[in-house]
């Protein structure tokens, strides 16, 4: 299982390095002054860079979570663990939502917010529920 997470983490790093290497300002327009990055560009590789870390440390402990939940059957474990799969799955979206226009969509947005809410009641009922 830990395996087959971190052929998804190394798969999305690297495709975060491709799609990099691809947005680099060709040299002859950077020397014609037709191409310069904004402040807000420059900023964009530590933003993937963190959202990458996001990602791996959610998958990281949804599998944590899942391990536990093994040894102990506590439900509220896999509540918790439910809740990080969903948090990966999120990070998933918003990254295909930069890549694919097709997925540029208003109703994406409605779906990414719901997920955050069903992330927030999984851990609260984590939190709450009792045996």
């Amino acid at each position: 299982m830990i395996e087959e997470l971190s052929f998804v983490v190394v798969r999305f790093a690297l495709s975060w390095l491709i799609r990099q290497v691809e947005s680099e300002i060709d040299p002859v327009e950077e020397a014609a002054g037709e191409a310069a990055a904004t402040g807000a560009e420059a900023y964009e590789p530590v933003e993937q860079a963190i959202k990458i870390v996001i990602a791996a440390f959610s998958i990281l402990l949804l599998g944590l979570s899942i391990s536990a939940y093994r040894k102990t059957a506590l439900r509220r474990i896999m509540y918790a663990a439910v809740a990080f799969g969903l948090f990966a799955v999120q990070l998933f979206i918003e990254y295909l939502e930069g890549v694919i226009l097709a997925l540029d969509a208003p109703f994406i947005d409605v779906i990414v917010t719901g997920m955050t809410l069903a992330i927030l009641v999984l851990f609260f009922v984590a939190i709450v529920r009792k045996k």
